[in-house]
C-alpha cells in the first residue's frame, strides 16, 4: 500500500463544503458556523463570506443531509458542493 492508500483508507475525518450564496454580511457566516457545529460529529467548521462556503471537517459517519438541513434550518439555502 502506499501512503496515500492508508491515509485514505485509515482517516476517519472527511471535509464538506457548503456552498451558501445567499449569505452577505459576518453575522451570516456566525449563524451558518453555528448551524453546522451544532450536528453531533462535526469537529470544525470554517465559513466564508468572501467564497459564500463552509468548509466542515467532521466523522466519517456524519450525513451530509443532516448537515445541510441545519444550515438551511437557518434560513440560508446550502447546497453541498
Amino acid at each position: 500500500l502506499t501512503y496515500k492508500e492508508i491515509e485514505k483508507e485509515f482517516k476517519i475525518d472527511k471535509k464538506i463544503e457548503i456552498l451558501v450564496p445567499s449569505m452577505h454580511c459576518p453575522l451570516c457566516t456566525a449563524i451558518v458556523r453555528k448551524a453546522a457545529l451544532s450536528v453531533d460529529g462535526v469537529k470544525k467548521a470554517d465559513v466564508s463570506l468572501k467564497e459564500r462556503k463552509a468548509v466542515v471537517i467532521a466523522d466519517d459517519k456524519v450525513d451530509e443531509k443532516e448537515l445541510l438541513k441545519a444550515v438551511d434550518a437557518t434560513g440560508y439555502k446550502g447546497e453541498i458542493k
